[in-house]
């Protein structure tokens, strides 16, 4: 089979700034060779003519929670939203108005489902009670979480569904009472995901990571404290068909769960967030800081002891998984990162977050270790619009953001979603990185950009298959009218590519329907 001559274009390598080529051969799939003079016809089939367009690799985004990503795009929606410079609704009152609107649109038996509560920009500085969530969704089983997905509020139908005793529970939960009922909240609204609603939480994923030029994710799934987890066991089988290619980290601390699935894993990842979570969130007050919070005064544990890392840690590491492991406040960096650099097999490992780190940890990032899995973007927000950090976080511990000092120190920085946190959309996370918090600590439009492709790509320990236009490399694609890396901070976050390639073939959007589905689920399955 003869090769496609891609034509008409400068395909930008990825590795230096200013490296292109006037002329890209695809062969099966992967990039057979880059020059700058045409190759003989006698070397390719057909010519694609890409109308002088600007070509990059796809890029990839290392940490998604890909199912309940799918199920909130097809049946959830986001409570709170930014609106002319402003957080929407602001007030106790407009959450009640947009969640009684969404509710109306519910069967009686269907879940209310609303992500994106910026607890920081409400007035009242809380979070909708059950009475209130009962009141306002019609008694139908509710669940409403925080922007960072590390609190809750529960209706009455819903605290019942997951076994939680109703009286007297206020339906708030945080901290780790939040986090261990993770499994069964999922359980709870996947009982009722039809398929229709798959196929149109499936395709419109799919469509949104062609439509930004993302080739790959990595899928953090898995749910301890579900027993029987039947969610991840879906997850696992859709994602073994879908077309965007996807990366499961399991996140169950019981290491012998995960071992079950090994088999369909390209190579052994664990971990994540779930039950590898050092620590929860700032926003929850949940992250684990050495110093208190500025607002009440109180710290937060981590939620494993040294011991009980380490042990497991070293398990998982001897029987040859990469690890990835969400950590946040310094204390929960220290414990994660101290047990990674004492592995034995040298494993490239994974720290999620891991923003606010210490002098003692900068070192240890250094070491080349592991990669350190950002969101940029989330901050980016965070200074305009959800002030969490000033309104929480004492000044010595929002000084420790950094990001260009790790890239400039070698360090795998990458950037990430956390989506359904934010959604997947790199150029947000490039925005944040070249317009970072502190502005000494902002990068390039082409190091931003390596951040979310070389750099991802090693974070998912593919780097030889995946994140610049090589020869050998699979030839996954995007083309541009604008040249990416001249455009300015400002206008960074509406860049969009024109068209992306899949392994040489142009993406053609689906249409969610339940046939295309079932089409899916009927080829070939191929490791996740």
């Amino acid at each position: 089979m003869k090769a496609t001559l891609f034509e008409n274009a400068r395909f930008y390598t990825g590795r230096e700034e200013n490296e292109y080529y006037r002329y890209m051969l695809v062969e099966k799939g992967r990039i057979k060779a880059l020059s700058n003079t045409r190759p003989p016809k006698s070397t390719y089939a057909k010519a694609v003519d890409l109308e002088g367009g600007n070509v990059y690799p796809c890029m990839i985004d290392p940490h998604v929670h890909l199912l309940y990503t799918i199920v909130l795009s097809a049946m959830g929606f986001d409570l709170c939203t930014i609106e002319n410079a402003k957080v929407t609704p602001d007030t106790m009152a407009g959450i009640k108005e947009r969640l009684c609107a969404f509710a109306a649109t519910k069967k009686p038996n269907e879940p209310v489902v609303a992500n994106n509560y910026i607890l920081s920009a409400i007035d009242e500085r809380r979070l909708p009670t059950k009475e209130e969530l009962d009141d306002w969704c019609g008694g139908r089983a509710a669940v409403v979480y925080t922007i960072d997905g590390h609190a809750s509020a529960l209706s009455t139908a819903m605290l019942q569904k997951i076994g939680l005793e109703a009286e007297g529970h206020s339906g708030v939960l945080m901290g780790e009472e939040h986090e261990t009922v993770q499994g069964r909240i999922t359980d709870a609204i996947s009982s009722m995901v039809t398929p229709a609603v798959l196929a149109k939480g499936i395709a419109k994923v799919e469509n949104n990571c062609a439509a930004m030029g993302v080739s790959h994710i990595g899928a953090l799934e898995g749910n301890g404290d579900s027993k029987k987890d039947l969610t991840t066991l879906l997850m696992l089988h859709l994602a073994r068909h879908m077309d965007i290619q996807v990366r499961l980290y399991l996140q169950y601390f019981d290491i012998d769960r995960v071992e079950k699935f090994r088999k369909y894993l390209k190579f052994p990842r664990i971990g994540g967030c779930g039950q590898w979570e050092m620590d929860g969130a700032t926003g929850a007050h949940s992250s684990a800081f050495s110093v208190p919070f500025k607002d009440t005064g109180r710290t937060a544990p981590c939620y494993y002891t040294q011991a009980q890392v380490d042990e497991n840690v070293q398990k998982a590491d001897a029987l040859g998984y990469q690890i990835a492991s969400h950590a946040i406040g310094e204390c929960a960096i220290d414990r994660i990162t101290k047990a990674l650099l004492e592995t034995p097999s040298g494993r490239f490992h994974r720290v999620e977050h891991g923003e606010f780190f210490d002098d003692t940890a900068f070192e240890r990032y250094k070491s080349g270790r592991f990669a350190v899995v950002m969101q940029p973007g989330y901050a980016w927000i965070d200074k305009r619009y959800l002030r969490s950090y000033e309104q929480f976080l004492p000044d010595e511990i929002i000084k420790r953001l950094k990001f260009g000092s790790l890239y400039k120190a070698g360090v795998c920085v990458c950037g990430s979603s956390d989506s359904p946190v934010q959604a997947i959309d790199p150029y947000l996370q490039m925005t944040g990185m070249v317009d970072f918090y502190h502005e000494a600590e902002s990068v390039s439009v082409f190091e931003a950009f390596r951040c979310c492709s070389v750099n991802a790509a090693k974070a998912l320990g593919e780097e030889t298959e995946l994140g610049t236009l090589e020869e050998g490399k699979i030839a996954n694609f995007f083309v541009a009218d604008e040249h990416l890396f001249n455009v300015s901070p400002q206008r960074l976050s509406s860049f969009r590519p024109r068209c992306t390639y899949y392994e040489g073939k142009k993406w053609k959007n689906k249409k969610g329907s339940v046939g295309e589905l079932v089409s899916m689920l009927l080829r070939p399955a191929h490791k996740i």
